[in-house]
């Protein structure tokens, strides 16, 4: 019934698509093209380009920022997979619970920093992290402990307290998606769990977390990409510093295009953040894959 409707009617759905085909294709094709094109010459934004071929990809793997953005760049977005995915869904299931009372506000309160602007959100922890004056020092103070820590200033704590914010800001948005797919499971097979003799953890272990496993992976796959395409909080808050601890491989991009005008270069690395949020879509997707057909 179906496929005979579609090619009855196949030149309507052609044009109700082909407006969301042709934003797609002006927003994110005709762009990720042409970036692909200017990665391949020396071209400084306004003078005509000159073809360099595979340089640009070359000097960036071997420039001395390449290690340690990569780096820095893997460890924010396992950190964002560990801390936004493991509390959201920790979350969502304890809000799934009939016993929970007062559910809603607490959904509302862990979305609350979803709402807030990314630079409101950086300067309330800046002060919070500051090594003088900050919320953290003055509670371990006032507790009687002594560890000091200038939090935004050593080469790990930095990168880590700097990815807990953008964590902190994103979870309740993960949350929901995870409690809506929660949600969706049908209640039949809790309640025959349940005439079974299982308990929480076991209906939580095999229903809850296989059946709601493609949301996580789509949360999943969101953190990791989140994570190499991180800008804003990282340099709001450190600017990619104290030295490179916290650079990361779009500011290095943002480096090349806006302060030293080489637009092929910042191609360049523009197209190895696209291929690694790529790769590991498809890596995920493919690793994942089971879970699409083994309850349907």
């Amino acid at each position: 019934m179906n496929s005979v409707l579609f090619k009855k009617n196949k030149r309507w759905l052609v044009l109700f698509m082909f407006p969301a085909i042709a934003i797609v294709v002006i927003l994110m094709v005709v762009p990720l093209i042409q970036t692909l094109i200017y990665s391949f010459f020396d071209w400084n934004g306004i003078h005509t380009g000159r073809f360099v071929g595979i340089d640009n990809y070359r000097r960036m793997f071997h420039s001395r920022e390449i290690n340690t953005s990569l780096i820095n760049s893997i460890v924010y977005a396992i950190f964002l997979v560990v801390y936004q995915v493991g509390l959201a869904t920790f979350f969502a299931y304890v809000l799934t619970q009939a016993k929970i009372r007062g559910s809603l506000i607490f959904r509302n309160l862990y979305f609350i920093p979803v709402l807030l602007s990314v630079s409101v959100v950086s300067q309330l922890w800046l002060q919070i992290y500051n090594g003088e004056y900050g919320l953290i020092n003055q509670l371990l103070k006032a507790m009687g402990i002594s560890y000091q820590q200038n939090w935004l200033n050593r080469k790990w704590s930095s990168l880590f307290a700097v990815a807990f914010v953008e964590a902190w800001k994103g979870m309740g948005y993960l949350m929901l998606i995870i409690y809506a797919g929660i949600r969706n499971i049908p209640s039949e097979y809790n309640e025959a769990a349940m005439i079974d003799g299982a308990s929480s953890w076991q209906k939580f272990r095999y229903i809850t977390m296989p059946l709601t496993a493609p949301t996580i992976r789509i949360c999943v796959v969101m953190c990791l990409t989140n994570g190499f395409r991180a800008f804003d909080t990282t340099y709001l808050m450190t600017g990619g510093g104290p030295g490179i601890y916290t650079y990361n491989l779009t500011i290095m991009m943002y480096d090349a295009f806006i302060l030293k005008n080489k637009y092929g270069y910042g191609s360049a690395i523009a197209n190895l953040i696209v291929v690694i949020c790529i790769g590991l879509m498809f890596a995920i997707n493919r690793a994942t894959r089971k879970y699409d057909t083994i309850y349907d």
